[in-house]
């Protein structure tokens, strides 16, 4: 691992959402975008540094930005393979499918055997919710896998298709195994949450939520799908105190608002309840439709 890679993966893994250790993870993350800015005016040419600045910009929250590095990585001289599969990924988070799997097959192109980007590909038709291209996307993660069995991010991608096509157990299997890699990966413990939710194993559930917000305090997704935790187990007083939580954290969560409004009726708070549900489609109009 270069310097630079190390660098970036110190502060990116330090990142907690939560008030004043928070701010001091994004000024460590300003001071690494400054190190490489530095490092770059003595070198502009050097493409897989720019990509590691546009990852921070990325973490930063600036996306233009980060689209900025990529690009200019990519049109420049150098090796720009990084720099494809950070910008696809980016593409599909913006709900640009199309174009990000450009990316990741020009990076393929280059390097066939790249598991990073057949997994980010594969996952890609799984964001998209095209399940038409299950094929697709299934092909690209047991291609990845047969070429690193032991991948966490590519075991972690097919566990949430796995997840998308209702098979949790097959994605429970895929998640125990990424987390032999890396035991405190949030994201993984949250997805291993989903699995055990939906094999109705609720106390395996709310483990793996509870270690992930160890490690994430504040994470309106946790803390919501905490919240769906208790509401399962016919709890809807924490159910409640989690969807309080989940909403602090993240008020234009609609889906978060339309749950606190059911429990809330359900709990006899009529009028509170359509007050939450109103909320919610204000936020997003198809949210009945979609609970």
């Amino acid at each position: 691992m270069s310097w630079a890679r190390a660098l970036l993966a110190a502060c990116v893994s330090a990142l907690v959402v939560a008030g004043a250790a928070r701010a001091a993870d994004v000024a460590s993350l300003q001071r690494t975008a400054e190190t490489y800015r530095n490092e770059l005016n003595l070198d502009p040419n050097r493409a897989e540094l720019r990509a590691l600045l546009g990852e921070v910009l990325e973490a930063l929250g600036d996306a233009a930005g980060a689209m900025t590095q990529y690009d200019r990585a990519i049109h420049g001289s150098g090796d720009y393979h990084r720099a494809l599969i950070d910008r696809g990924q980016l593409l599909v988070r913006q709900r640009k499918f199309d174009e990000g799997r450009k990316d990741f097959d020009r990076a393929l192109a280059q390097n066939p055997r790249d598991v990073e980007a057949l997994a980010a590909r594969g996952h890609s038709w799984v964001a998209q919710g095209k399940g038409n291209k299950a094929k697709a996307a299934l092909a690209d993660f047991d291609a990845a896998l047969a070429i690193k069995p032991d991948d966490p991010t590519a075991l972690n991608a097919r566990g949430d298709f796995y997840l998308a096509r209702l098979l949790p157990e097959m994605a429970l299997a895929d998640f125990t195994k990424a987390l032999v890699a890396n035991p405190k990966d949030d994201v993984v413990l949250f997805n291993r949450g989903l699995a055990y939710k939906q094999l109705n194993r609720l106390d395996a559930a709310l483990r793996d939520f509870n270690a992930a917000l160890r490690l994430t305090p504040g994470d309106a997704m946790t803390l919501a799908a905490k919240a769906d935790t208790y509401r399962q187990l016919g709890d809807l007083l924490l159910a409640r105190e989690f969807y309080d939580a989940a909403i602090k954290a993240d008020p234009r969560s609609a889906r978060a608002w339309q749950a606190r409004g059911e429990v809330r009726v359900g709990l006899g708070d009529g009028s509170g309840g359509e007050a939450d549900k109103a909320q919610a489609r204000k936020l997003d109009p198809s949210i009945e439709t979609q609970s």
